[in-house]
């Protein structure tokens, strides 16, 4: 972007410069060669008349001092003539007022650019390209997040970026940094269950893994608004579990493992929590039913299907987790998002409205989207060096309908 606004300032410097250089030039030359023939004729014309006047007073017709009279006033009006032709100074001054001007607007119109802080949000926004690319190392992950909580500062009213601070300071490990950030956005987007999720998540680690009043009631609402959302029940099931509610926490922790692929560090986690549900509820002398099964009722709405293979020569372990999601043109966080391992591959999946991570964020709202399918070697959400990748770079909506295929085979 930087070298867009560049190039364009470059172009209009030159187009100023083409269609003034000719102006310019020829009012220069058309000055000069006009002033230069005035005087001329001017002298000409002196010297004629002083002819005249020598050839009056040798005949007698002019005595000397009606001469030197004659010659004084011819003078006079010789200096008057030469003097008129100044005037075509403010003419040449105005045109090099002209010309600075427009040599200037362009130079200040990237001074304020810089000058205003633009600059630095569009480093931002490369380092955060990059950080997506898995390009990335320490120093400048954590320029990223210095440099967000600046941009959030200075920029009160994009919870965009709020939202993405507040999941970087999730995942380094500042849980009451990522609880401010989510509940500035929570509390400006009441409709963004989403969020709340993720608010009541991080409470509950900033509090040392314990649920209280203020997160139950979290939860709660999310549940209300989206009742399958599986953070919210995850957190449901320990609230339960921690009341004594075995089958109640069963129940929540089942329908949450049902939205995750086998297999997956989310999903064992999940199955050892059914597990240890089921066995409280044996150990009290309680039937144990399976649980209810998930539904496979397709979300409606647009959805894209994709399906993601290994490339030849890229070994992983098989529980490697593998992010599949579908993000927009104008940012980099997911709209659509599915993870798997890599021992599923190949798999199919479905990206539609049920896979987004904020519900006021979703495929729904644009045309156009970037798939994207990343072996994540570290385990870790955010692209890595040593990842691999495969994606789409550019897929519109009249395609969606149409089976895709990516191939995980270029290593970041």
């Amino acid at each position: 972007m930087t070298e867009l606004w560049m190039g364009l300032a470059l172009l209009i410097l030159t187009l100023v410069f083409v269609l003034l250089w000719p102006t310019l030039r020829g009012a220069g030359a058309d000055s000069a060669a006009t002033a230069g023939s005035k005087r001329d004729v001017l002298a000409n014309l002196y010297r004629e008349q002083q002819s005249e006047l020598k050839a009056a007073r040798e005949s007698g017709a002019l005595d000397d001092s009606q001469y030197a009279e004659l010659e004084a006033e011819m003078a006079r009006n010789l200096l008057a003539a030469e003097a008129s032709g100044e005037t075509a100074a403010p003419a040449r001054r105005g045109r090099g007022l002209l010309l600075a001007v427009a040599l200037l607007l362009p130079l200040a119109a990237l001074g304020l650019y810089f000058g205003t802080g633009h600059y630095d949000d569009l480093a931002l926004y490369r380092d955060i390209a990059a950080s997506r690319q898995g390009v990335t190392d320490a120093a400048t992950e954590t320029r990223i997040t210095r440099a967000l909580k600046k941009h959030s500062e200075n920029h009160p009213d994009d919870l965009t970026s709020r939202y993405a601070l507040a999941q970087r300071l999730m995942v380094s490990g500042d849980m009451q940094g990522a609880v401010d950030a989510y509940r500035y956005v929570a509390e400006r987007e009441p409709e963004a269950a989403g969020v709340r999720a993720e608010l009541a998540q991080a409470m509950f680690f900033a509090r040392g893994s314990k649920m209280d009043a203020e997160i139950s009631g979290l939860v709660d609402r999310v549940l209300q608004a989206q009742p399958e959302n599986g953070t919210a029940l995850g957190l449901a099931g320990i609230a339960a579990f921690e009341r004594g509610e075995h089958r109640a926490a069963r129940d929540y922790w089942q329908r949450a493992l049902d939205q995750l692929s086998p297999g997956s560090a989310a999903a064992q986690a999940l199955e050892a929590g059914v597990a240890r549900a089921e066995k409280a509820l044996a150990d009290a002398g309680e039937p144990v039913e399976p649980a209810a099964a998930k539904s496979e009722q397709p979300a409606a709405g647009p959805a894209i299907t994709v399906r993601v293979t290994l490339a030849g020569g890229v070994d992983a372990e098989p529980d490697t987790p593998v992010f599949i999601y579908a993000r927009g043109t104008d940012g980099p966080m997911p709209l659509a998002i599915v993870r798997l391992s890599a021992g599923q591959l190949p798999a199919e999946v479905v990206l539609d409205e049920s896979r987004a991570m904020m519900p006021n964020r979703s495929i729904v709202g644009v045309d156009e989207v970037q798939l994207v399918a990343r072996l994540a070697v570290r385990g870790d959400a955010r692209p890595a060096p040593g990842d691999w990748q495969g994606e789409i770079d550019s897929l519109p909506k009249s395609k969606w309908d149409q089976p895709q295929r990516i191939a995980i085979d270029r290593k970041l």
